[in-house]
């Protein structure tokens, strides 16, 4: 058992004037209290009493007794001490699923109580069980957490507990003297409180680190300094803990006379209160250690009980619940937001399809109305000044509308502070032809994934921005609605919806759009892509060259022979950048010759940007693009983005 969850323990409760009432007894006492809320407190009080004295058994039924209280009540604070203590009891055991169960629901329970102090406790033993399964980084990850809680709220102690924590994992990474200079900053901590529990933790590991660097001398003193501490506590895993590392030294230094009374020793205390990690490493030394010494009915007869121990805590089944445990927890968490934010941008698509539908039945409205004026104004030339007065009124009016319309489309696109927020390197370019535009870019996250995308919609202005509504939609129900994540099948339901949306009446419209589709994932050094007409660029930071992807050479929409979108999957490197744009900058006029800029005069801009922060490189793009157009007519809509990986 990791010996931190105790140091940082003995920061809340403290009750070691309880007496030591055991089973049927200690819950006949219990059941007799009126009060519920004290009687679920006193089973945790109970609970902590047994895992302190290796009775971790037991510990779990009081813990479970006093759960059932709180499932019919509502007494939140004493449900996650339960759910915590309970948690470190199956820790002890080597239980590490229901540990991990217990800590989450104690992690929500604490998150909703907005108590900081308990949650970054929990996010530390949190840390401590992927530290146990040899998951460093994600340990880190929690250890991380919890240490920005405690800096935050200066809590001192509890700033030690963390240093200890992450120096263990720069330990196991055998970065010696890193963890050393950590320990020793919580040595000095822990004297200022004179907190001798957490000393026994600092002396042990300090020994741990200075055994790797084979300073054995120095390393056995600290273990002596932490045996002292620990002999004194009613904790027999920490004494056998202590008692392991010391037989493990003089094993390592082959003085095996010395190692095996340590060794024998941490075994019996292990086998007394069942802790199966330590008994499997100490099995495992004491038959190399028979082996060594030529004993081989013994060698043989500690292999067996090995071989037993570590079939019996085959952990494959615990990772794979444990890590649905952590994937449940983060989705229950996200779960009320993301569904907030869901009915708004729906809200939202409804809205500008109706805004901009009624922007064109007002625009054939209106052309009617104004054939029939002038056809009338043949006939009375008086007439034709007032109507045209007229006519200016309701264009004024028309554009009003459209411009309204240009507010809604811009709210479905992802905001500044959303892109920031998930992708914050990078930058989107993004300049309409008309007041209204068929490009567009999409953003949407699930769990780990990011899923961005740059689309160019058949035709720009407010055809355009009709279609931008239909694919941005298409887009939306693929990942949110059919749960697709790989970029090909995303782009082929999101060209079956839009088929299926441009032909209900009967008619079919060769109407769509051209896309390049990325898939982020934060834990991973890859990205996944795919796309219709439109490529990916991907800037290389060690060659200085743009590497490009081809598309496949069909559009999302009506097309004579569809085939499935490829989905690639790219490694990619730090300070890599990653392009996703439509046709617009490229087919600008402009230029002393009023040419077209062409795809390869687009690509010597970007790297002639690329060393600029992605803010810097968007203005560079900007200045240029308008240096480029001069007085000419703008062609088509323009939208660039670059993520910095």
């Amino acid at each position: 058992m990791k010996t931190a969850i105790l140091s940082v323990l003995f920061l809340f409760v403290s009750f070691l004037s309880f007496t030591q009432e055991k089973g049927d007894t200690c819950i006949a006492r219990i059941d007799k209290i009126a009060s519920l809320e004290k009687r679920a407190l006193e089973y945790d009080y109970a609970t902590v009493r047994c895992w302190e004295s290796g009775e971790y058994e037991l510990a779990i039924v009081y813990a479970n007794r006093g759960l059932s209280i709180c499932e019919d009540n509502d007494f939140p604070k004493v449900k996650a001490a339960l759910l915590n203590d309970r948690g470190i009891a199956c820790d002890y055991l080597g239980r590490n699923s229901l540990a991990l169960k217990s800590f989450f629901e104690a992690l929500r329970i604490q998150e909703k109580l907005n108590h900081p102090s308990y949650e970054a406790y929990i996010l530390g033993n949190i840390g401590l069980i992927y530290d146990n399964q040899n998951l460093l980084k994600k340990a880190l990850e929690y250890h991380n957490k919890s240490l920005v809680i405690r800096r935050r709220i200066k809590d001192e102690k509890g700033i030690g507990a963390s240093i200890n924590n992450i120096a263990n994992i720069y330990h196991q990474w055998k970065q010696y003297d890193k963890a050393i200079a950590s320990y020793k900053e919580c040595i000095a901590i822990d004297l200022k409180y004179k907190d001798t529990i957490a000393l026994g933790d600092d002396y042990n590991n300090i020994g741990n680190s200075y055994m790797g660097l084979e300073q054995f001398d120095t390393a056995l003193d600290y273990y002596n300094q932490s045996l002292a501490i620990r002999s004194k506590m009613n904790a027999p895993y920490l004494v056998a803990q202590t008692v392991s590392n010391i037989g493990t030294l003089y094993f390592n230094k082959k003085e095996y006379i010395k190692a095996r009374p340590y060794l024998l020793r941490g075994l019996e205390i292990a086998d007394s209160i069942s802790g199966k990690d330590l008994q499997v490493s100490l099995l495992d030394l004491l038959y190399q250690l028979e082996e060594d010494v030529g004993d081989f009915e013994k060698a043989h007869y500690y292999f067996k009980l090995f071989t037993k121990a570590k079939e019996s805590t085959d952990q494959a089944e615990d990772f794979v619940r444990q890590t649905e445990m952590e994937l449940n927890y983060e989705f229950d968490k996200q779960k009320e937001k993301d569904k907030l934010i869901r009915e708004k941008k729906e809200a939202q698509d409804r809205l500008i399809l109706y805004a901009v539908s009624a922007v064109l039945l007002v625009i054939v409205f209106f052309s009617m109305l104004l054939f029939r004026r002038w056809k009338q104004t043949q006939l009375q030339k008086s007439i034709i000044e007032e109507k045209n007065s007229l006519v200016q009124q309701k264009n004024d009016e028309i554009t009003d509308s459209i411009t309204y319309a240009k507010r809604i489309q811009t709210a479905i696109l992802p905001s500044e502070q959303l892109l920031n927020e998930l992708i914050p390197s990078q930058f989107v370019l993004y300049l309409p032809k008309d007041i209204v535009a068929g490009d567009f870019y999409w953003l949407e996250q699930v769990n780990e994934k990011i899923f961005f995308a740059v689309a160019d919609c058949t035709g720009h202005g407010v055809p355009g921005a009709m279609m931008s509504v239909v694919c941005h939609n298409a887009l939306n129900r693929s990942v949110r609605e059919f749960g697709l994540t790989t970029p090909g099948s995303i782009l082929d339901k999101t060209r079956e919806i839009i088929v299926s949306e441009l032909s209900k009446n009967g008619d079919s419209v060769s109407d769509g759009m051209d896309i390049s589709l990325c898939v982020l994932d934060s834990n991973a050094q890859t990205i996944s892509w795919s796309g219709a007409n439109n490529p990916l660029w991907i800037y290389r930071s060690e060659s200085g060259q743009i590497e490009e992807w081809k598309a496949d050479k069909q559009p999302i929409g009506m097309y004579s022979a569809f085939v499935p979108f490829t989905s690639h999957t790219i490694d990619v490197k730090k300070n890599d950048h990653i392009y996703l744009f439509t046709d617009g900058f490229a087919d600008q006029f402009g230029g002393e010759k009023g040419k077209k800029l062409m795809k390869r005069a687009f690509q010597d801009t970007l790297l002639q940007s690329s060393t600029l922060s992605p803010i810097e490189q968007k203005k560079a793009l900007e200045n240029f693009y308008f240096d480029w157009k001069g007085d000419l007519d703008q062609v088509d809509d323009v939208c660039v983005s670059g993520i910095v990986v």
